[in-house]
């Protein structure tokens, strides 16, 4: 079960504070943890509320199928953590490959261009704070490295484990997945299948909730305002000043010198839109019209490659990934992407009474693989504004040859190493989506600095996956963590050199913080 969250409902609203952080999720939560960590005192503003999921008796599978807990998949997920609860592990703890050089690469940009390039020491930091289990081996798009993952590659299951062996027999090298979970010796994971697309009634995933908003709170200067929404963001002409926030019906203004926006796709570009003033009558952070553009994200397909006539055991299964596409291949001169084991899910019962028996019949007895490459960001893909509402959106285009391609690559390497596939041509899903609120140094073509801060409006700032030019073609929640550590020890900085005002007093220490480990 998560966390009471009674404690943290009486945070005081009135009293001034030297940053607010609007979100919880991968951005919003590991940011608090660094500002507090420098000794900020930091409010968190959170729409939702701590998830309570309570397992089942003795013998019940300790995770919860999203569908079941949220009603569907796609719902709309406002928690503590953010949708963080309820994503795979690699989700949370992933391969470092959107850095630079592989973002620029799949995005034909010059290398050594990104701000990513100097992420290197914050990618280590989120790993052991997440606690990262990997391994470079078998891995070429793997960027170099200073040091090791902080825990081994988590073991494969028998089966999975044959799996990989007759892979790598006929000529396909394997990768080790890098999921971030509470395992090992006095861990609180027991590699259970409810895992991907479940919520863990353990706290054995590294969410963020588990990893970063509870050692934030533990610090003593970070406090969360649950089930409260921000209205507004409120500027003093290029000067962010503070918030408009409403709780429990009652509205509330809290003064701050940093505020920094965490609120995922589309929540950050429409409140960065709906706090539009004279001086900004676009929105703030749009004089250059990219506010809500450069939508990009993943191609994502679907394969599964029957490897048993048995049903499965219901085991851990998310440990083995093909990266060996990465850069291209021998008759395909162009990068593709990846292809990944999923962890099992029963994705039948999102599925019509029709279909049920049939795709329940197709996901026991095989693993289910996404293939995944990258869609591309253009200034014409993005949110559509209505005034201050959502009015529409353009979906960036996905790029159906090399999809098509590494869907080819893939079936080819199951199929050599004995396993038929099922791999139905379709229309490619949209997974992890990134831009709309993207940083870069040229102001005509993104609304944040490198630093994470709004063109032109000093102490706002923003942080989750909205930030990103590009998605590489791996999972990003890395990245958006890295990037929030990164930011935290800029705004301490910044906050470190500017003077005191007549009746606060600040204490934020000059160097970054020593890593706190979330609790087991």
């Amino acid at each position: 079960m998560h966390r009471d969250d009674e404690v943290w409902r009486d945070t005081d609203l009135t009293q001034p504070y030297d940053a607010v952080v609007i979100g919880s999720g991968a951005g919003g939560a590991p940011l608090a943890l660094r500002l507090g960590q420098r000794g900020l005192r930091v409010l968190v503003v959170e729409q939702g509320d701590f998830l309570r999921v309570e397992r089942g008796g003795a013998g019940t599978p300790p995770g919860k199928f999203i569908a079941e807990v949220m009603g569907r998949r796609d719902a709309s997920i406002r928690v503590v953590g953010g949708r963080t609860e309820s994503t795979a592990p690699r989700s949370t703890g992933c391969a470092r490959a959107t850095s630079a050089r592989s973002s620029t690469r799949l995005a034909s940009r010059p290398p050594g261009r990104s701000p990513m390039t100097k992420l290197e020491p914050y990618y280590e930091q989120a790993e052991r704070l997440y606690r990262v289990h990997g391994a470079p081996d078998g891995d070429p798009s793997e960027p170099p490295r200073a040091n090791p993952y902080p825990h081994p590659p988590l073991p494969h299951g028998p089966f999975v484990a044959d799996v990989v062996r007759r892979l790598e027999r006929t000529g396909t090298r394997t990768a080790a997945i890098p999921n971030g979970l509470d395992y090992g010796p006095g861990g609180k994971c027991v590699l259970c299948s409810t895992c991907d697309a479940h919520y863990c009634t353990l706290d054995a995933k590294m969410d963020a909730e588990t990893a970063s908003m509870r050692p934030a709170l533990a610090t003593g200067n970070v406090h969360l305002a649950t089930q409260t929404e921000c209205l507004r963001l409120l500027t003093d002409g290029d000067r962010a000043t503070g918030v408009l926030l409403r709780r429990h019906g009652v509205e509330h203004v809290v003064r701050a010198d940093v505020v920094a926006v965490c609120g995922g796709l589309p929540g950050s570009a429409m409140l960065l839109r709906q706090s539009r003033t004279a001086r900004h009558p676009e929105g703030l952070g749009n004089a250059q019209g990219v506010l809500g553009r450069y939508l990009a994200g993943h191609s994502v397909g679907m394969i599964f490659p029957f490897v048993s006539w048995k049903t499965l055991p219901a085991v851990y299964t998310k440990t083995f990934a093909i990266n060996e596409f990465y850069d291209g291949a021998p008759d395909w001169p162009y990068p593709t992407g990846v292809v990944q084991i999923a962890g099992q899910m029963p994705f039948w019962k999102e599925t019509s009474r029709l279909v049920r028996p049939v795709a329940k019949l197709i996901g026991t007895h095989s693993l289910m693989c996404f293939y995944m490459t990258e869609a591309l960001p253009t200034r014409e893909a993005g949110l559509a504004f209505d005034g201050d509402r959502l009015g529409g959106r353009v979906e960036p285009v996905h790029n159906l040859q090399t999809l098509a391609r590494l869907r080819g690559l893939a079936v080819d390497a199951f199929r050599r190493a004995g396993y038929p596939s099922l791999a139905r041509k379709r229309a490619p899903y949209l997974w992890h989506e990134v831009g709309t609120v993207r940083f870069g140094a040229d102001p005509a073509t993104s609304v944040l600095d490198p630093d994470c801060q709004v063109h032109g409006i000093k102490g706002l700032y923003v942080v989750d996956a909205s930030t990103l030019p590009s998605a590489g073609a791996v999972n990003t929640a890395l990245t958006i963590i890295a990037l929030a550590l990164r930011a935290g020890d800029h705004i301490a900085g910044q906050a470190a050199a500017r003077p005191v005002a007549a009746g606060r007093v600040e204490h934020v220490d000059a160097e970054p913080a020593v890593m706190l480990q979330a609790p087991h």
